[in-house]
């Protein structure tokens, strides 16, 4: 299945922090793929190149920006079966959305569900039991908001437990 990522540029202890975070309470997850953002959501039936090349088309269209997480949620995940802890991102969450409607924008967009809307965020727990993730505690990763750089697409795919980079996709940068 393929995947859109991109992982936001945190300061190295806030970084650290969440890193360690994870690894207490999705350590599965943790062990496959550094705090991200995932924009589009494994695809099955995607001819690679011609997504690839959507994927740097859209790309060319975003100019760098910074990502704010200063609010969380639990929420159940039909998907997985699963309830996650999510930090949600208020500003950049905006130009998320964008980037995820635009990369939905093929020949692929029947595997969008509409019933699931994107909401722009980072999940940073995960289990099965509602009551485990209500008492894991965010506020020890640091004080929000959690304050990201985002740079690039990360266009991954997942085989197994297995997480293969396909392509890394810069935005454009920032004009100094």
């Amino acid at each position: 299945m393929i995947y859109v990522l991109t992982y936001p540029e945190f300061e190295a202890g806030v970084a650290d922090r969440i890193a360690q975070f994870r690894s207490e309470h999705e350590p599965e997850r943790a062990e496959l793929v550094q705090p991200h953002v995932t924009l589009v959501f494994g695809l099955r039936n995607v001819q690679r190149s011609k997504f690839l090349s959507l994927c740097e088309s859209v790309a060319e269209q975003v100019t760098e920006f910074v990502a704010e997480f200063s609010t969380y949620e639990v929420t159940y995940d039909p998907f997985e079966k699963a309830y996650k802890l999510l930090l949600l991102a208020s500003m950049g969450g905006q130009t998320l959305s964008k980037l995820h409607g635009q990369l939905y924008d093929g020949p692929h967009r029947h595997e969008l569900h509409p019933d699931h809307p994107f909401r722009p965020h980072m999940t940073v727990a995960t289990n099965v039991e509602q009551p485990v993730v209500e008492k894991s505690d965010p506020s020890k990763i640091g004080a929000f908001p959690l304050v990201g750089k985002i740079r690039s697409l990360e266009i991954v795919e997942l085989a197994g437990k297995h997480l293969r980079r396909l392509q890394t996709i810069p935005l454009r940068k920032q004009k100094s």
